[in-house]
């Protein structure tokens, strides 16, 4: 969603204001990946419907991966004359990985955050890659309650591309957490070496003026988005309360 000057912005929050507003291409894939995603859903529920008699919790994450994999390949198989960006014998070969904790950051969090480890507060998914060939063919959102482990999406093709980035720049092997931003539509990604122990985390954005490929220090990033956060903030806080869309 593009966010014009002077105009509040309407629906889900979207991207930034000034920095975000001269990028119109890539807010336009991105409407594609989202289209895309709510295609992939439409049609994995409807490939799902057979199997709405079989369990649906698992005892761990790569298991409702697994059972996600074997579900959507259903659709795959059943629907050819459907083009879903997705190639049968890749995601047949493809294998989970290891577990991504996603946490969504609050304005509230953000402001007061000194690094990012103090962001890790309100979990909303774990993210299982779906990898080939060291090539993240897909990925799984998957949640755990008293039952144990559910699948809660699918096939995000904008996540999937941004993980296979972040995996072949920071290691196959690095340990990754995924954050959601409150003012923008982008992602940090960061990367701890199993070498370290959690220490020298790497992270990694396509935040206006940073570059997914290249890593950027807590110290430099953090600063920008709890400004424009901040800045977003006092430009359409109140708007986006009246439309019930802060996060």
């Amino acid at each position: 969603m593009q966010i014009l000057q002077g105009q509040p912005p309407i629906g889900i929050v979207g991207t930034i204001l000034r920095r975000n507003e001269a990028y119109p291409k890539e807010l336009k894939m991105k409407r594609i990946l989202i289209y895309f995603g709510l295609t992939m859903a439409v049609l994995f529920s409807m490939g799902c419907k057979k199997e709405a008699e079989q369990r649906t919790y698992f005892s761990a994450p790569q298991e409702a991966a697994n059972k996600a994999k074997n579900d959507l390949l259903t659709v795959l198989r059943s629907r050819k004359e459907i083009a879903l960006g997705l190639e049968q014998q890749t995601i047949e070969k493809s294998q989970p990985a290891a577990p991504i904790r996603q946490y969504q950051i609050t304005f509230e969090d953000l402001a007061s955050a000194d690094s990012f480890i103090a962001l890790q507060r309100n979990e909303v998914a774990t993210v299982v890659p779906l990898v080939a060939d060291g090539t993240v063919a897909t990925v799984v959102a998957v949640a755990k309650d008293e039952a144990g482990w559910k699948i809660v999406s699918l096939a995000d093709k904008s996540l999937s591309s941004e993980l296979d980035v972040v995996r072949k720049a920071a290691g196959q092997q690095a340990a990754m957490v995924i954050y959601d931003l409150p003012h923008s539509g982008e992602k940090v990604y960061a990367a701890m070496q199993p070498a370290t122990a959690g220490a020298g985390t790497t992270l990694y954005t396509n935040y206006t003026g940073f570059n997914l490929r290249e890593p950027v220090p807590t110290e430099r990033l953090l600063p920008v988005l709890k400004q424009d956060a901040a800045e977003f903030q006092r430009t359409y806080g109140e708007e986006l309360k009246r439309q019930r869309v802060v996060r």
